[in-house]
């Protein structure tokens, strides 16, 4: 299909927003500084220099013929109103933060397809990446399935499983082109996973080079866990094959 120039859509907008947020996921900083904290320390007495030891003695009458002495010892006094609150500044250690797991397979200079689904930009690393075929519209639908599994493919002596990729690692609130139908949004199927899941997309792009420095790599994964890391250079987001796979196997 030929797209005609046009002004960005709010659609379109909304993807570029999302591919943002994904770019922004990862900081630039690998460690976290944790603030120094402000600790109220207890109540310190201020004591009043306080003058020498003054003994008066007096001498009293005799009684029973012994004198006795009495001794009247004068001890300093505390001012209560000279207590004041003071404020110490203690300083935490830097606490260093996980630094993110790069793959074995990006040690070294890596490749990877770029490729499209409902206007997001992803990329898949070549070395997890089967073959690619076109859009096969002869797909064999099953029954009580889920809404992002499409059906089987056949593909030289195997049964495809392909799946709208789209649904998967697109959020609810930005599925508005996902709508169109499959005939007109698909071109290629991308093949992973020994060719047990057939990823459906809009359109296939350049194979490009990445070092794994050109790559903000995730530390937590504990959220959209698919996602590897992203490239600001292509703008894109680079697949985890692998784990993309688990959560298919797992009917996520």
């Amino acid at each position: 299909m030929s797209e005609q120039s046009k002004a960005p859509s709010a659609q379109e907008k909304a993807i570029n927003e999302y591919l943002e947020a994904l770019l922004l996921e990862v900081p630039d900083d690998q460690s976290v500084t944790t603030p120094s904290l402000e600790v109220k320390s207890s109540p310190q007495v201020e004591l009043p220099v306080a003058e020498p030891e003054t003994v008066e003695v007096k001498t009293k009458p005799a009684v029973i013929g012994l004198n006795r002495l009495v001794a009247e010892v004068t001890q300093p006094q505390i001012d209560t109103q000279t207590l004041e609150k003071t404020e110490v500044e203690v300083e935490v250690e830097e606490v260093p933060q996980r630094s993110p797991e790069i793959p074995e397979w990006a040690r070294e200079r890596f490749q990877c397809l770029l490729f499209k689904v409902s206007g997001l930009s992803l990329a898949v690393p070549l070395v997890k990446l089967n073959t690619v075929i076109p859009w096969n519209e002869n797909i064999t639908q099953t029954p009580n399935q889920t809404d992002w599994y499409l059906g089987l493919v056949q593909h030289l002596q195997s049964q495809v499983k392909v799946i709208d990729t789209a649904l998967l690692v697109m959020p609810e609130n930005r599925r508005d082109k996902i709508d169109a139908d499959p005939a007109e949004r698909f071109s290629h199927i991308l093949l992973v996973d020994d060719q047990n899941w057939g990823l459906a997309c809009d359109s296939i792009g350049d194979v490009i080079w990445l070092e794994k420095e050109d790559v903000k790599w995730r530390k937590d994964k504990t959220s959209r866990a698919w996602l590897q890391g992203t490239s600001l250079e292509h703008l894109c987001a680079i697949m985890d094959t692998e784990v993309f796979a688990q959560m298919l196997n797992n009917g996520s």
